[in-house]
């Protein structure tokens, strides 16, 4: 899991307590359920990266089991067009 992004859950703990109507004393508590949050997030990311990974992998071997793969060459570059001021 990445390192934690404080400012991400400074501004999520501060947007809780506005929610809240800002009491007085629930920072500590803001600032646990902003940490969960964030906790929640970097998971579900990491989770939905690995599953990206897995579904690549996979059309990659049936593509090549179908005599599907296409060797990518590169496009030539384009000479940019000049402009004429008149």
């Amino acid at each position: 899991m990445p390192e934690r992004d404080y400012d991400w859950i400074a501004r999520r703990a501060y947007s809780l307590w506005e929610e809240e109507g800002r009491p007085h004393g629930r920072d500590e508590a803001h600032w646990q359920t902003a940490l969960t949050d964030w906790e929640t997030l970097q998971a579900a990311a990491s989770e939905t990266t690995a599953k990206s990974e897995r579904r690549i992998a996979d059309a990659q071997i049936s593509a090549e089991q179908e005599g599907l793969v296409i060797k990518e060459e590169p496009v030539p570059a384009r000479k940019a067009a000049r402009s004429r001021k008149g």
